[in-house]
């Protein structure tokens, strides 16, 4: 699978490669691994964050929809 890219919903760059079994997400200067497509972006994204709050909802639900519809290409 090729380097995915896009934008965030706040404008940032988000790029996501699936590696050797591994997601690798690249997102305003933090890179993330995880096990699945929504966990490298979640950590990713979530790194540029405030630590106190709670989470954009409409955010949440677009990382879990594009992280599905990247697990569904990279078969």
């Amino acid at each position: 699978m090729e380097a995915w890219r896009t934008y965030t919903p706040d404008g940032r760059v988000l790029e996501v490669e699936h590696l050797g079994g591994e997601w690798v997400a690249h997102c305003g200067g933090s890179r993330a691994v995880g096990k699945s497509a929504l966990e490298a972006i979640r950590a990713a994204v979530g790194s540029e964050q405030a630590s106190i709050g709670p989470r954009d909802p409409m955010l949440e639900s677009w990382l879990t929809e594009h992280a599905a519809q990247l697990e569904s290409e990279a078969g």
